[in-house]
């Protein structure tokens, strides 16, 4: 506490100065320094652990829908792909200012036009292109040319179109002006800060912000960075129901061909041979017959599917997605593919945000490659398999072919003929089922995702905090004023406290005396020197204290420097045991520079010097001064060297 009471507070007016002068730094930068306000969205996700499912009935459309791991999400939200739609859709790569004093204000809402450029890709960068507007032509003029609004136009900084701004609440009013930014550089940066969150680790609702120094701009960023999200997603399920549309409508017009031909090959047989009705038996044969037709029209389907999909694995450079696994009965064969296609489509999604070398996309690519030679395992196997129930049911077949020789030749081709047409029927209509469930399917397509809040900007602004700026400002100015006090001590080479010289020394200090201002050497005499007077009162107490053994006293007063106190306190200290009633004589010994006598006006008169060169008796020297009990001997006028006149041996004596 002495250190900090006697070191740091003496500067008081320091940290005065200091916290004027960083409180008004602070004022400055709150006054000047642009605000930031945070922006905030919320999404929520089908999570694969703990998303919220749709209904049974959305279930049962939505074939292709995937949950959604919320970790991946939170990558997809922040790529580059997704900013840089929300960048050319908002025009953010051309911003509208308004000049300021100090500096310019952003007129997102005060503009009365946004600015397009047809190729932002090739846009060439602008700092500042002044431009003013015409409310009554509604015009843009530009280095004194005019341009109309809603037209696209070639101006000296590329073709442009000047739009009405949809988000204008205020007019400006001082000169306006727009710059050019390469589009990478807005939304490269617009990704870095966008921040991601899951809400909790058992949620899956995403919490989405965003901070911007205009608030409106801010929500329209993150409400179009949703929706192109979305779009997105919904993109690449329409992208699935369109290939399983092209396969289906692929099939139904080889089929519906097949169908054709066999209806009038039935027509024309019956035509030429007179047929009505068949027999009883060729009803059963029949019956029986259709049973095992509706079993080949099933593995001719299945067949069909397994040709696809064997052809799909077959080809490496195949792109797109996983061919429809209609018809496939093999749950293992249809799990396999149902893992294929998550895969593909994870990997789809990550290669829009994500480097082909990475580890993640390198595993999910060899896990995609080592999953085709199973796959086309499975597809064998159940070839083998449908073509040995083929087999089978072909073998039934000809037993009853062996049946039908009772039955006239007629009715065993009409049979023949029906049987093919069975087939087909049964295929097309399985077709046009299917076709249906992937129309309506795409019809209904819903995203996989949903805004839980539009986005909402805070009412105050986040940064800067001036709770946080004036106190820390007053605590730099302390800290500033500390460290320069501190400097200054440390620097400093005098002796400022008595501790300095007591850690040093063992001789006691009896008193210390403050320097002084006053034109008048004598201050113990000085009404107006009452603070001097009473420390050489306290030590002159002290003297008396520290030499009560010695009942005839001799004091030195000296220093090595010139200039640090020897007269003064000398002059003082004996003037002050004079006025307390002893009897003091004080010697001048400085004979080549005699203060002392200067200041009770004895210089020219006999003292030390004539004493030790001409022999006087210490009487002759002795005078009396104007104040009571205080003799002089001053210092003389000296012919030879004071210093030898110091070793004279007439000293010794006249001390004694």
């Amino acid at each position: 506490m002495k250190l900090i009471r006697y070191r740091y507070l003496p500067y008081w007016p320091i940290y005065i100065v200091l916290m004027l002068i960083f409180g008004a730094a602070a004022f400055a930068y709150m006054r000047y320094a642009t605000p930031y306000y945070e922006v905030t969205t919320n999404i929520l996700l089908k999570d694969e652990k703990k998303g919220a499912d749709d209904s049974q009935i959305l279930e049962a459309l939505n074939m292709y829908s995937s949950k959604k791991i919320v970790e991946n999400e939170i990558e997809v939200l922040k790529s580059k792909a997704l900013m840089r739609e929300v960048v050319l859709k908002l025009n953010l790569y051309a911003p509208v200012y308004e000049e300021g004093r100090i500096k310019p204000k952003n007129a997102y809402n005060s503009s009365p036009v946004t600015i397009q450029v047809q190729n932002p890709e090739r846009l060439v960068e602008q700092p500042k292109v002044p431009f003013t507007y015409s409310a009554s032509t509604n015009q843009v003029t530009i280095d004194s040319k005019s341009y109309a609004l809603n037209e696209w136009v070639k101006t000296p900084y590329g073709i442009l179109k000047f739009s009405p701004n949809p988000y204008q609440q205020v007019q400006a009013t001082k000169p306006m002006y727009f710059t050019l930014i390469n589009p990478k550089k807005r939304y490269v940066g617009l990704s870095e800060n966008i921040d991601v969150s899951a809400a909790s680790k058992l949620s899956s609702i995403l919490s989405i912000q965003l901070r911007d120094d205009v608030p409106q701009r801010g929500e329209n960023i993150l409400n179009e960075l949703v929706k192109a999200y979305q779009n997105q997603a919904m993109k690449v399920k329409d992208s699935m129901a369109s290939n399983t549309l092209a396969f289906i409508d692929a099939r139904i017009a080889e089929v519906t061909a097949d169908l054709h031909n066999i209806e009038a090959k039935v027509q024309q047989y019956k035509s030429n041979k007179g047929i009505v009705n068949l027999s009883e038996q060729g009803q059963l044969f029949l019956q029986n017959v259709g049973n095992n037709d509706r079993r080949l029209s099933d593995i001719s389907v299945q067949s069909a599917a397994l040709d696809q999909i064997e052809g799909y694995i077959n080809n490496k450079n195949a792109t797109g997605f996983v061919p429809s696994s209609m018809g496939i009965t093999d749950p293992v064969l249809t799990q396999m593919l149902q893992k294929l296609y998550d895969n593909e489509l994870q990997y789809e999604r990550l290669r829009k945000t994500t480097d082909i070398g990475n580890p993640i996309m390198v595993a999910l690519s060899n896990e995609i490659e080592n999953m085709r030679p199973k796959i086309l395992e499975t597809v064998r196997s159940n070839r083998k398999a449908l073509q040995a129930s083929q087999g089978d049911i072909n073998s039934t077949n000809n037993k009853y072919s062996t049946m039908l020789q009772s039955i006239p030749q007629k009715e065993r081709e009409l049979v023949e003929i029906s049987r093919q047409q069975t087939i087909k029927n049964d295929v097309y209509s399985f077709l046009l089922r299917k076709r249906e469930e992937t129309a309506l399917l795409q019809v209904s397509n819903v995203s996989d995702t949903r805004a839980v809040d539009k986005a909402e900007s805070s009412i105050d602004p986040v940064s800067p905090k001036s709770k946080i700026i004036y106190p820390a400002a007053m605590v730099l100015a302390l800290l500033v004023g500390i460290a320069f006090v501190s400097y200054k001590e440390f620097m400093n080479t005098k002796v400022l406290f008595r501790s300095q010289i007591e850690d040093v020394c063992t001789i006691p200090i009896v008193a210390e005396i403050a320097k002084s201002t006053s034109k008048n050497s004598l201050v113990v005499h000085d009404p107006e020197m009452v603070v001097l007077a009473e420390q050489f009162r306290h030590l002159r107490a002290a003297i008396g204290i520290f030499g009560k053994i010695h009942k005839k006293k001799r004091i030195l007063v000296t220093s090595s420097i010139s200039g640090e106190g020897k007269s003064f306190i000398a002059n003082n200290l004996a003037l002050s045991l004079a006025m307390s009633g002893r009897k003091v004589v004080m010697m001048d010994m400085d004979l080549r520079n005699p203060k002392t006598s200067s200041v009770f006006k004895m210089n020219g008169k006999k003292g030390m010097a004539e004493y030790l060169e001409e022999g006087f008796e210490p009487s002759d020297i002795i005078h009396s001064t104007e104040f009571e009990n205080l003799f002089i001997i001053p210092a003389g006028t000296a012919v030879q060297n004071p210093t030898e006149l110091m070793l004279h041996g007439n000293l010794k004596e006249h001390m004694e």
